[in-house]
């Protein structure tokens, strides 16, 4: 067998393993799954916010440029 069909050969398995391999490790799923049980961190609500905070929140980003 030529060296290019050898190669041509070993490529095509080893791209149905790696098919095979992703499929049977479902990586979406698993993504999901981190993500339902991650917890969620809402952050700052600028409504619950009083305005001493507001303020001193912009005069401390206004310092920084």
């Amino acid at each position: 067998m030529s060296k290019f069909w050898k190669t041509v050969l070993l490529t095509a398995a080893a791209t149905g393993a790696a098919a095979v391999l992703l499929r049977q490790l479902d990586l979406e799923s698993a993504r999901d799954e981190l993500r339902r049980s991650e917890p969620e961190f809402p952050g700052l609500d600028p409504e619950d916010m009083q305005e001493e905070d507001v303020a001193m929140l912009l005069n401390e980003l206004a310092s920084q440029l």
